[in-house]
């Protein structure tokens, strides 16, 4: 069939090689502004505009891209022929925490001027309840003259991809296809079978948008937990990952494994296109019909979001012990990346931090050679002659560094570990003035 895909993002293009792969013709859609243009070109020419350690997308961009089922075009007229359309646009949100649905507004406007009847469109971006049907649908409905559920399909299928194991998302994960109408969702259902050998789960658009809202809240209230139970331990003088190890350690019935005590690792801050806004999507929808005025999911976000808050006052702990300043020492900063082994700088922790320290900051990341308005240094001179190194990034490059050879290169020798990269008894038996988080020290 002939499938086209709006958005080249970590969502569209994965799963336009994907459905390429399947012998679909596959025409991916992306608008040509001076920040995301370069991905048509890059695409058309076989390479994946994803940096990192992503298994087979590289080779399935190239194979499909040769084989001519995969294209990038920058205008919407392939959707008139086209049996299956996905929306894959970003859906921010902006200074006030209020979701940005501008780019998903201009695809359904696209999408109702262009269908053609018997389509199937589905939405994957992760939007704010009743977004399906009082938008999409809306949109669509209007600008086509089609009805919903007869003349054409519309679902929600969300995202569940994970920068560095997108293929594998996609092809293997569970997936949950929320229908305008039944017969909408058992058109939806029979096209994602095509695509996941996960289960098929399918229920209205409503209970799939809030089931994605809920899964990202979920785990941002869990990372919460995690980063409050670390610096509660670091207050009293107890070592985090202690505690969390022997919390961890009690079995079920079924296995070593416990699902209902597994204390998730704190880290330097929560990043990416997801867990920052998702929590704000599914409250903007609340606040809006005045349901429930939520407590825990709001408090998580500001603890999460106080990480690099609490890194940067770590920074000047350690250079207050070695008599500096701030604002009168270079910091070496590890990671721009959010997630480790992974070229995704979206929403960083480090990018908060970098703005926080305001000083002399440079920045490595094996992955990412520059992030507007940041450029990344090489690894040498991010450490050489620094008087603070932090690490926002546990990439596998750093996981072998030498102490040592650190401390001979710096100016200063303090660090700050917000990835519990090293282990903190080295790092002072190496005469740094140390601080991570979850240790007590």
């Amino acid at each position: 069939m002939k499938i086209s895909i709006i958005g080249l993002g970590y969502v569209g293009i994965p799963l336009a090689a994907v459905l390429a792969d399947l012998e679909n013709q596959v025409v991916a859609i992306q608008r040509h502004s001076p920040r995301s243009g370069w991905k048509i070109d890059w695409l058309n020419k076989g390479k994946a505009p994803i940096t990192g350690e992503e298994p087979s997308l590289d080779r399935l961009v190239s194979k499909t891209v040769s084989s001519k089922n995969l294209r990038a075009i920058d205008n919407y007229s392939e959707i008139k022929d086209s049996e299956v359309v996905i929306i894959a646009v970003q859906t921010p949100i902006n200074s006030k925490k209020e979701p940005d649905l501008s780019h998903l507004k201009d695809a359904c406007f696209e999408i109702g001027r262009n269908i053609s009847k018997g389509t199937l469109v589905c939405l994957e971006s992760t939007v704010p309840p009743f977004t399906t049907v009082k938008i999409v649908k809306s949109i669509i409905e209007n600008e086509s003259n089609f009805i919903t559920g007869i003349d054409y399909n519309l679902v929600y299928c969300y995202e569940r991809v994970t920068p560095g194991h997108l293929i594998e998302n996609i092809t293997t994960l569970p997936r949950v296809v929320g229908g305008v109408t039944k017969r909408c969702s058992e058109t939806g259902a029979e096209f994602y079978r095509k695509i996941s050998s996960g289960e098929i789960l399918k229920t209205d658009a409503l209970t799939a948008e809030v089931s994605k809202l809920i899964e990202n809240s979920h785990r941002d209230v869990n990372i919460a937990f995690a980063n409050e139970a670390a610096q509660l331990c670091r207050g009293l003088g107890v070592d985090f990952y202690t505690v969390r190890n022997m919390i961890n350690s009690l079995p079920t019935r079924e296995g070593p494994s416990n699902p209902h005590r597994n204390i998730l690792e704190p880290g330097a801050g929560v990043g990416g296109h997801c867990l920052p806004k998702d929590p704000y999507l599914l409250l903007h929808a609340l606040s809006e019909e005045d349901i429930y005025k939520p407590r825990l999911i709001p408090i998580a976000r500001e603890v999460n979001d106080s990480m690099p808050i609490l890194i940067r006052g770590l920074v000047s702990e350690v250079l207050e012990e070695a008599d500096k300043t701030i604002s009168a020492s270079k910091i070496g900063v590890l990671g721009l990346s959010y997630k480790e082994n992974t070229g995704d700088p979206r929403n960083s922790p480090t990018l908060k931090l970098v703005e926080l320290l305001d000083t002399n900051v440079k920045i490595h990341d094996p992955y990412i050679q520059d992030y507007y308005p940041f450029k990344t240094q090489s690894l040498i001179d991010t450490i050489s002659g620094s008087d603070c190194l932090v690490i926002m990034t546990r990439h596998r490059e750093y996981r072998d560094l030498d102490l040592r050879c650190i401390a001979a290169m710096m100016r200063t020798k303090t660090l700050v570990d917000g990835r519990n990269l090293f282990d903190p008894e080295d790092c002072i038996e190496n005469k740094f003035i140390y601080r991570g988080l979850g240790h007590a020290y």
